[in-house]
């Protein structure tokens, strides 16, 4: 199985990113992509006038199209999924708040693995990374899924984006959006 985003750097016309999902060695969490890539609702940032407490989340469709890589760590990681809040604090998964680690048998040895991010043993939501290099201290703790089979230098050109200072966000005027996404065979 097959997935695809479209992505905009900075405003940039979209480029493809496509991935190749590991489906025979973890299902329920390539379930969980797929099924937040073929929604087919738009993510809509919260207002920044909108206090956190009159944000109701449980309102907020699953959906991977319109959020944004709100993490970029150069040699290391790029991170989206944040379908609720953009900034890595919300998102959760499509048909639960959370699901279980499901297998570490891919390893995170080399760029383009896809992978979920994580708040700690058993709490993948909706976030997901791509490498950008070998990180094989996540092996064990990251759900590795699948890996780009197109459009790594896409993936490299979101890894040179200019970021605010240590926290690896993108500055305003560069941010990276999935405009589209989708699965297929």
């Amino acid at each position: 199985m097959f997935c695809h985003f479209r992505i905009s750097i900075a405003g940039s016309p979209p480029k493809t990113v496509v991935f190749q999902l590991h489906t025979d060695k973890c299902p329920k969490t390539c379930d969980n992509f797929i099924a937040l890539c073929q929604s087919s609702v738009t993510a809509k940032r919260p207002s920044s006038k909108m206090l956190p407490s009159t944000h109701n989340v449980n309102a907020v469709q699953p959906t991977y199209r319109g959020t944004e890589f709100h993490r970029i760590l150069p040699g290391f990681m790029i991170q989206g999924g944040d379908f609720t809040n953009f900034d890595g604090s919300g998102g959760y998964a499509a048909r639960q708040p959370t699901f279980p680690d499901e297998n570490f048998g891919t390893s995170h040895d080399r760029e383009g693995i896809l992978s979920m991010a994580n708040r700690g043993k058993n709490t993948n939501g909706s976030q997901f990374f791509i490498t950008l290099g070998k990180t094989l201290h996540l092996d064990g703790k990251h759900v590795a899924f699948g890996h780009v089979v197109r459009g790594m230098e896409v993936v490299h050109e979101i890894s040179k984006v200019e970021t605010e200072g240590n926290n690896g966000r993108p500055v305003m005027l560069q941010r990276v959006v999935i405009v589209d996404c989708g699965s297929g065979t």
